[in-house]
């Protein structure tokens, strides 16, 4: 068994030894993550067979509309920002792909390339970011859901389409909606998690952007103090597991001039459930 050690805060944890993923069983893996939400391995040398292998071994691998997989892979995408980039991919608070009816429950992110400095990624606890609302608008939450869209990112003339990276600043030609609960229940914890974010949540349900946007403006600014996260640092062969249905992240654009490579697989997740109070 692994003794894991704590990233920081009060969530995320780091394999402490140089350990081999292949070698650990997917339980154990499964239930670390149940535990921590993120689970950090330093100086792994995955082949891309290894790593997409290791992958199916926790859960069922899915395919990302709006990214061409690696040549050969149906499910591997490899994510790149080249020296001249101005935008990187991701680049603001967000959780995966909420706007498809069963969002990813589970990213892993392998690093191939880093820059020499900068490019950490940071972390946001949506357990905590709900549980620390006050009772009255913990209720009030519980009884939205939020309308979920790829167009503030994917589509040209999105408010967030620098997110997608100068790679995908042109914008896709078909967009995706879905409807979520604005806190969520995790299917193995049990806990609920806010699940709502600036760069993927039009609006609420009943209301009209205008009148979203302040709460949700809100929202995001509580669940991103840095009380509330933890910061990941990449070496080529870092990889990084982490629970999309409980955690938010925002990759760091502060490394002009580098490249970056990281490559991704994204694990299939069940449509979302609410927490409303019975």
């Amino acid at each position: 068994m692994i003794e894991w050690q704590q990233l920081g805060g009060h969530f995320g944890a780091i394999c402490p030894t140089q350990t081999d993923v292949m070698a650990i069983p997917a339980e154990e893996v499964k239930q670390a993550l149940a535990s921590h939400q993120l689970l950090v391995f330093p100086g792994q040398r995955l082949s891309t067979d290894d790593f997409e292998r290791f992958a199916a071994g926790l859960g069922e691998p899915a395919e990302y509309p709006y990214a061409a997989p690696l040549a050969g892979s149906r499910y591997l995408v490899p994510i790149i920002k080249e020296a001249a980039d101005q935008h990187n991919f991701g680049g603001a608070w967000h959780t995966d792909t909420s706007y498809l009816e069963h969002p990813p429950a589970v990213t892993l992110l392998l690093a191939r390339e880093v820059p020499a400095s900068g490019g950490d990624t940071l972390f946001a606890d949506m357990y905590q970011a709900f549980e620390r609302l006050s009772p009255g608008l913990r209720h009030c939450l519980s009884q939205l859901d939020g309308i979920n869209t790829s167009a503030l990112v994917h589509a040209a003339v999105g408010d967030y389409a620098s997110v997608a990276g100068d790679a995908g600043a042109a914008g896709a030609a078909t967009q995706a909606t879905a409807r979520h609960p604005a806190v969520r229940r995790h299917p193995v914890t049990g806990r609920a998690a806010l699940y709502v974010s600036l760069v993927h949540t039009e609006r609420f349900s009943g209301m009209t952007r205008a009148e979203s946007l302040p709460l949700l403006n809100y929202l995001q600014a509580q669940a991103t103090r840095a009380d509330n996260c933890v910061r990941v640092h990449w070496a080529p062969g870092t990889l990084a597991i982490w629970d999309n249905r409980c955690l938010q992240h925002l990759p760091l654009n502060d490394y002009p001039g580098q490249r970056r490579e990281m490559h991704r697989i994204i694990l299939a997740g069940e449509k979302p459930l609410g927490s409303r109070p019975s």
